[in-house]
C-alpha cells in the first residue's frame, strides 16, 4: 500500500510540474549594501558584494501573469566604515519567497525573506560579536524577462529583524541587488 501511495504521489507532482511549466534557474549579480538604523555609525558607506543562487518560479494563473518564485541564494552584505577605513563583510543564506507579476517583458515582484547568517569577515582579537543568526526581511524589485529565459532584475531587501541578538542597538541591513538569470523551465 504505502509502495503504490509514494508512486501515486510521484507520479501527481509529475503530472502537475509538466502542466504548470515550473521553472527552474541560476542567479548571479552584485549587492551594494550598507548598515543602516537609528544606531548605525554615520560614517557607515555602501559595499559592492555579490550573490548567487537557485530560483524556482511556480506559475499560479493559467496565463502565467502571477506566480510564487521561492529563491536559495548565497549574499554578501556589510558595510565600508570611512572613519576606520574597514570593509564589514557579512554572508548570509537568503531565502525570499516572491509574488511575482509577469507583465512581458516586464516583472514585478515582492516578498517576505529569510536570512541565516552563516559568516562575517570581523576580526576583534578574540571577540565575536553577537550577529542574529537568522533575520526576517522583505524583498521588492522589477526586471525584464525574455522569452528565451534570461532575466535582468533589480531589487531592493531590507530587514525587520535587528542585526545584533544582544541589546538595544536598532541596526539592519539595507541591500540594492543587480542580477543576471537563466531560467529552465519545464515544457
Amino acid at each position: 500500500m504505502k509502495k503504490y501511495l509514494v508512486l501515486f504521489v510521484f507520479a501527481l507532482i509529475a503530472t502537475v510540474s509538466a502542466q504548470a511549466q515550473v521553472g527552474i534557474g541560476l542567479k548571479v549579480g552584485a549587492n551594494y549594501s550598507n548598515i543602516t538604523g537609528d544606531d548605525a555609525p554615520d560614517s557607515n558607506k555602501r559595499l559592492f558584494g555579490g550573490h548567487a543562487g537557485l530560483t524556482a518560479n511556480f506559475p499560479i494563473s493559467s496565463d502565467n501573469f502571477f506566480s510564487v518564485q521561492p529563491e536559495l541564494l548565497f549574499s554578501m552584505k556589510g558595510a565600508k566604515n570611512d572613519d576606520t577605513d574597514a570593509d564589514l563583510r557579512l554572508y548570509y543564506i537568503d531565502v525570499p519567497v516572491l509574488a511575482r507579476f509577469n507583465a512581458a517583458p516586464l516583472f514585478f515582484e515582492f516578498g517576505p525573506q529569510l536570512s541565516i547568517n552563516v559568516g562575517d569577515n570581523v576580526d576583534l582579537d578574540g571577540v565575536d560579536p553577537d550577529y542574529r543568526r537568522t533575520g526576517l526581511g522583505y524583498a521588492a524589485g522589477l526586471g525584464i524577462a525574455t522569452p528565451l529565459g534570461v532575466s535582468l532584475g533589480l531589487r531592493y531587501n531590507g530587514d525587520v529583524s535587528k542585526l545584533f541578538d544582544e541589546g538595544d542597538a536598532k541596526m539592519y541591513n539595507d541591500v540594492f541587488m543587480l542580477s543576471l538569470g537563466y531560467t529552465f523551465t519545464s515544457r
